[in-house]
């Protein structure tokens, strides 16, 4: 878990190589606004990705929802989870993907904020996953 002087926090990152493309993993988290005020975040980012974009397994991939993490508001006193059956991170570009048990650093970007940069967990692959 980290969090930074506006009272964002992410927390329970994990991160899971897709055992369909093998250049590509999937990321959830939770993401916590504490702060009175909303917060705009403007990106996410690791060394192990090229792209990172949004993701939802269970729906058409549109240009709007890949862009999810380059302009999410995250409302005031607000909880936003990002799970295996809803939307999530998609990293794109993996080279070399870290084994199992390892964490991965994520930096997510906040416009007027400073980041947050916060490990994520490499869990094994879901064989049934299609991410």
């Amino acid at each position: 878990m980290a969090h930074n002087e506006q009272r964002i926090v992410v927390a329970d990152g994990t991160f899971q190589a897709s055992s369909h493309y093998p250049q590509q993993g999937s990321g959830y988290f939770t993401i916590r606004n504490d702060d009175g005020n909303d917060h705009l975040l403007k990106g996410i980012t690791s060394p192990v990705c090229t792209t990172v974009m949004a993701h939802h397994t269970d729906q058409e991939q549109t240009p709007g929802a890949n862009d999810l993490f380059n302009h999410l508001a995250l409302p005031p006193n607000s909880t936003m989870i990002f799970p295996p059956a809803g939307y999530h991170l998609l990293c794109e570009g993996v080279t070399s993907m870290p084994p199992t048990g390892s964490h991965v650093p994520f930096t997510f970007h906040f416009l007027k904020g400073s980041d947050i940069t916060v490990s994520f967990t490499v869990t094994a692959p879901d064989p049934n996953s299609f991410d």
